[in-house]
Parts: structure tokens; C-alpha cells; sequence
């Protein structure tokens, strides 16, 4: 940090801060209340990356937006954003939901940039607190700067969807990172009353074990948009665009404009997952046209006549169209409608109860 922003100064900001996530109700526990006043944001958002791919860094717009409830680029690869360091109001969201205790241990998948962990180590102490992520470049950095704040959780490099089974039984997991589906191994590493958060679809679900390889929870109302889950360093880099689909388009029942539904876009990240999104936006900001594809290569692209053109495996388009009409049909369903039940042989997400409209997760 620059002369210009002393330690005090940062404190401030933090204050601030965490005085407008108490009073739009995202903080409510004192206990995480101090620890976001006291855990410096800034010693590990050293620089991040501008939309338009610009490092910003130890100058006056980088203190205020660390400083800020905003979500903040933090690592690259190839021109892609692989790692970030998370929306502070949905980071206070998830940690007074896992609902933790004096004693408690706690597994963090996705260690980022480490400021997660610090504030679980500040809340439940170094001991307590286990942080996973899949590339050194990632995990060496976060350790760099836990040290230079003044905390020490244990920090490991490997595949998070294997957890750290060595420092298990956990009576807490909290996953930073999007999933496809539930790691069968990180259910295992819970004590038989603990609890996984974890983001599916863009929301979060609260997930129990129930027995061996089986488990139940629900989601909760709050939106939760992460990067998914890293399996290998390399993993994490955004499909390139099909090319468009070319010929006359066909009348839509679905604009474009429906797609920035969050609660429907939760509906198709569990129904329909690894789609990819671009927008086009209007004078007055409203989406007039939209294309979206599929790592399978299917594309589908939305026409501000309300036509629709699509192309490769499947007809994307139709799929949304299918969803959307189960979407309207069931009430236009908050994410918290919905449920999920695990057992050795699938994953199903489910509406209003398990008996209910349901759809297999991976499959």
C-alpha cells in the first residue's frame, strides 16, 4: 500500500464497509461483523483486472474498489478470468449461513486470494480453518499474504473436489466456487450434524448428509454467481464461440431479454449447465439480442426481432423455450423453491418437494 493510503485509512474503508453490509442486512452476526472491520481486503486484492483486461494496481481507483461491495478479477490465463476475489455481501451471506461455532472445523474449497480464509480463521482461529485450490500460482499467493495479515490456516494445492481428507471430518464445508454437481468425496469429510454450502445452478444450496453416499438439502433464496470448479490448472478457460448460425430465424416464444431472469437463469443452470452467455444491450440498457452456446458446440442466437437462429448438437434455443414455459407454468419459482437429494447413483434437483418436477444434475 502506498504512502498515500495508510493503515488507518484502510480501516476506514473497511468500517464503511462493513457498516453498509449491516445495513442492507447482508451482515447481522457481530462476530463476522469484526471480522471484516479487522482482516485488510486490500493486502490480498494487491492489483485486479479491469473488464477491459487493464491491471489496476496501489493507485486511488484500486483502494476504493477493494474497498467496495464488489466482485474483483484477480488471476488470468490466456486472457480469461479463472480466479476472483468474491462480491463481499455474498461472501457475508455464506458464512453467517454455515451457521458456525467456537470449536468448529471448517473446509474452504476455492482459496483464491486467501481473504476468504482469513476471515474464517479471524472468526474460528488458524487451527480451525482448511483451504483448497488446484494451482500453486493461486494457493502460493494466498499463503504469501494470510502470513502478511497475520493468519495461518492450512493451505493446499490439489483438485478441490477431492477435499483434504487428511485434516477431515469437517463439521463445515464452504465451496467458492460453481459446481456441476456434488463431489461425492467432500460429503465423506463431514461429521455426521455438519453441513456443505456449496453454489449450484446460481444459487446456494445447504446440503446434509444422510447416510453412506446419500445426502439431502435445500437452497437458499440468495443468488450466488462463482467460477466453476477447477479439476487441473488449465481447466477454467471459456470455450471459444461456435461460429453463428447462419439461414432465416424462426419466431420465438422466448426474448432475449427473459434470459436476465436470475431466478430462470437458475432453473437453466440446473436443467441445461455449462452454457455461455453474450448480450447485446439497447439505448436505454434493456437486451435486444443474445447469443449462447454449449462447450458441445451448439449455439443459439436471439435477433431484436424476436427470431431465433440455432446450430450443432442440439437446438439450444428450443431447450430454453422448454424450460421457461415449465419456469411460467410452476409460478416463476425463487431458488429456494427447490431442493436437492444425493444418492449413489444420481443427483436430483427438485421443485416445491422431492416427489416434484426434477431434473438429474450432470446428466
Amino acid at each position: 500500500m502506498t504512502s498515500a493510503f495508510t493503515d488507518q485509512a484502510a480501516a476506514e474503508a473497511r468500517r464503511v464497509l462493513a457498516q453498509a453490509l449491516t445495513d442492507a442486512g447482508d451482515l447481522t452476526d457481530p462476530d463476522w461483523r469484526r471480522a471484516f472491520e479487522d482482516v485488510p481486503r486490500h493486502v490480498f486484492v494487491p492489483y485486479f483486472y479491469a473488464p477491459s483486461g487493464e491491471r489496476v494496481s496501489g493507485d486511488e481507483r484500486w483502494f476504493t474498489a477493494v474497498h467496495e461491495d464488489r466482485s474483483l478479477v484477480t488471476h488470468r490465463t490466456d486472457g480469461a478470468a479463472i480466479s476472483s476475489s468474491s462480491q463481499p455481501s455474498l461472501m457475508a451471506t455464506m458464512l453467517e449461513a454455515l451457521g458456525v461455532a467456537d470449536g468448529m472445523n471448517v473446509l474452504e474449497i476455492g482459496a483464491g486470494t486467501g481473504y476468504n480464509a482469513a476471515l474464517l480463521a479471524h472468526r474460528l482461529g488458524d487451527d480451525r480453518v482448511t483451504t483448497v485450490d488446484i494451482a500453486e500460482d493461486i494457493t502460493g499467493p494466498a499463503r504469501e499474504r494470510l502470513a502478511a495479515a497475520g493468519y495461518r490456516p492450512t493451505v493446499i494445492t490439489g483438485d478441490g473436489s477431492l477435499g483434504a481428507p487428511d485434516r477431515a471430518p469437517y463439521d463445515r464445508i464452504i465451496v467458492t466456487c460453481g459446481l456441476s454437481t456434488v463431489p461425492p468425496a467432500l460429503l465423506q469429510q463431514l461429521t455426521a450434524d455438519g453441513f456443505l454450502l456449496a453454489p449450484l445452478g446460481n444459487a446456494l444450496a445447504r446440503i446434509h448428509p444422510t447416510g453412506p453416499g446419500t445426502a439431502t438439502g435445500r437452497f437458499l433464496p440468495h443468488g450466488a454467481f462463482f467460477m466453476p470448479l477447477r479439476h487441473t490448472p488449465t481447466d477454467g478457460i471459456p470455450t471459444r464461440r461456435p461460429p453463428l448460425p447462419t439461414g432465416p430465424g424462426r419466431p420465438s416464444t422466448l426474448p432475449a431479454e427473459a434470459i436476465a431472469d436470475n431466478h430462470f437463469r437458475f432453473l437453466v443452470g440446473i436443467a441445461l449447465p455449462g452454457l455461455t452467455w453474450q448480450y447485446d444491450l439497447g439505448e436505454n440498457g434493456g437486451i435486444t439480442g443474445a447469443r449462447v452456446w454449449h462447450f458441445d458446440g451448439s449455439i443459439a442466437e436471439a435477433h431484436p426481432d424476436t427470431t431465433v437462429t440455432e446450430a450443432g448438437p442440439r437446438p439450444l434455443w428450443t431447450t430454453l423455450e422448454d424450460a421457461h414455459r415449465t419456469y411460467r407454468i410452476a409460478g416463476r419459482p425463487t431458488p429456494d423453491r427447490y431442493g436437492i437429494t444425493i444418492t449413489s447413483e444420481s443427483q436430483r434437483v427438485w421443485l416445491d418437494n422431492p416427489d416434484g418436477s426434477s431434473w438429474v444434475l450432470g446428466g
